[in-house]
């Protein structure tokens, strides 16, 4: 009985005044949180070299926002649930600006370290009602173009963000170089929360009574032994205990399903609702969104590096190259709501998959018939095929996935599936990065052999057999470490990149470009394959019900 009286005046509570105007309050914050993963990544150089700091510090600033953003994600939408959505909203945007204050004043590598993980864990707090708000106030029959318009921001950020933050660190503005990507948050983190208060309505979930803290930390255990592994096994060349960190998670999170389960039985406030998983629509698109994410970060970070390390691009340069790819997928998320109405949501999602697979294995071709002499705009067809075929399958797995999540479960939903994106983008990043980095040693020792015999030949010409040997060996060994990158890299080439030998500066160049072109198609036919696995996985989604006659 209290059920049915509860929930038409909550339903009531939830309609704003412009449901329009609500939706664009929420998604002006998620470009924030979405472009804050990203925007660091042009401005670390910069930053590594104002604050003195290690080459590991400045890889935490950024993983230390990707850590506590993928952690509290869930607890993140429960809160909201519990106590309120609008309320977590606000909470979570006041945090954001404090916290992104404090990474633009920071004067250390630690300062900007914790200040990026307290920033990481209010976005936490903030993104899953955007999500659930989208749920709860917008009708059903219009949920396909706010869907699509999430879609559009969260491409738009992905490619905004190392744009703004090149075109900031270029202006140095009153000598603040990197510090302005953190405090452009602050005038419009502030305009939100004046508008969230004004125009939000307040939603929660009657059911939830209270936040199960066992549950907390054991769903923060898991993740933190699943995603830390995976964002610092590459760097430390993968020891042992990543493995068993991301083993020791199988079980952590089976208790935590156990306790979620026995928590719903007593008291109806699980932080995920067992209820969710027995959703098919819910647990098989959750996989697909996962394989989707994969293959979106890692395709971005690792053409950057190519077009940066091997061909010298800028990061804004990068970025540009980039903007047909966020165009063509603005394009496909416009286009998807109406598409799928013509069709459906699942026939969107396979079409759209299909679509953005063959623009990937076009990605790839491109970088391989195009030789050495590759240029960034060769990609421009490719991209925008690619874009256009995510955007139109990413705004209806969003509709497939929340379709028949119950409102008062939408902040839990919201949770669990933007934790799914975070988890597919830093299992992308480090799958994709093997597949890269192994790819680039084994092309680099191929590129060192094949090449050897030239610069020994000209040089021998001129200098004499031993100091050919010696400049030959040098070259191999300069080839090899190009392909481990880093400062290895630096140190084994200083010396010959600085020479006055023109043909070992040229078979280095070209030896790099050739191997990181390689490594780059490789990856890119990879995530080609993860794009048709989402494609497939419709299949596997539960059909419709027939319209009553």
């Amino acid at each position: 009985m209290a059920s049915s009286v509860t929930a038409p005046r909550n339903a009531r509570s939830a309609q704003p005044r412009s449901p329009g105007l609500a939706v664009a309050i929420v998604l002006v914050a998620a470009f924030l949180v979405l472009a804050d993963t990203s925007i660091v990544n042009v401005a670390a150089p910069v930053l590594q070299t104002d604050l003195n700091a290690s080459f590991a510090q400045t890889q935490w600033v950024v993983a230390a926002y990707q850590l506590t953003y993928a952690v509290l994600l869930v607890t993140g939408g429960r809160l909201g649930d519990l106590y309120g959505r609008r309320r977590l909203f606000v909470v979570g945007l006041i945090g954001f600006v404090i916290t992104s204050a404090a990474c633009g004043f920071a004067t250390s590598p630690a300062t900007l370290i914790v200040a990026r993980a307290l920033q990481g864990a209010t976005a936490a707090l903030m993104y899953p009602q955007t999500l659930a708000v989208i749920q709860v106030v917008v009708p059903p029959e219009r949920r396909p173009r706010a869907f699509a318009a999430l879609g559009m921001v969260v491409s738009g950020a992905t490619i905004a963000a190392p744009m703004i933050s090149g075109v900031l660190i270029e202006l140095d503005l009153l000598g603040s170089s990197w510090r302005p990507a953190f405090l452009l948050n602050l005038p419009i983190g502030v305009l939100g929360v004046i508008s969230a208060m004004l125009y939000l309505p307040e939603s929660r979930s009657e059911q939830a009574r209270k936040l199960d803290l066992p549950s907390v930390l054991l769903v923060s255990a898991a993740l933190t032994a699943l995603i830390y592994p995976l964002i610092e096994g590459h760097e430390r060349d993968w020891p042992w205990w990543t493995f068993a960190l991301m083993i020791l998670s199988v079980p952590l999170f089976g208790v935590f399903h156990l306790r979620c389960a026995e928590v719903h039985r007593e008291t109806q406030s699980a932080l995920v609702p067992p209820s969710l998983w027995r959703d098919r629509a819910f647990t098989v698109g959750l996989v697909m969104y996962v394989l989707a994410y994969s293959g979106i970060a890692s395709f971005f970070l690792y053409q950057s590096l190519m077009l940066q390390f091997a061909y010298g691009y800028s990061a804004l340069t990068v970025a540009a190259v980039m903007s047909p790819f966020a165009l063509g997928s603005m394009v496909g998320y416009y286009s998807s709501s109406s598409f799928a109405k013509r069709t459906s949501g699942r026939v969107a999602v396979a079409v759209g998959a299909l679509i953005w697979s063959i623009g990937d294995v076009a990605v790839g071709a491109t970088t391989l018939l195009a030789g050495n002499r590759l240029n960034g705009w060769y990609f421009l067809p490719s991209f925008v095929v690619a874009g256009f075929g995510l955007g139109l399958a990413l705004a209806p797995l969003l509709g497939v996935v929340l379709g028949s999540v119950r409102s008062s479960d939408a902040g839990s939903a919201s949770g669990t599936l933007s934790t799914g994106q975070q988890i597919g983008a830093v299992l992308g990043v480090a799958l994709i990065g093997a597949v890269f980095f192994g790819t680039l040693g084994s092309a680099a020792e191929s590129s060192a052999e094949q090449r050897a015999a030239t610069v020994r030949t000209a040089i021998s010409a001129r200098a004499g057999v031993d100091q050919a040997e010696r400049l030959t060996r040098e070259f191999s060994s300069c080839v090899i470490a190009q392909g481990e990158g880093g400062e290895v890299a630096a140190e084994s080439c200083r010396a010959l990149l600085s020479g006055s030998d023109a043909v070992v500066r040229t078979q280095l160049v070209e030896a790099k470009r050739h191997d990181y072109r390689r490594a780059y198609a490789v990856g890119t036919f990879v995530l080609a394959a993860a794009a048709a696995l989402v494609a497939l996985g419709v299949r596997f989604l539960p059909r419709p019900a027939p319209a009553p006659k």
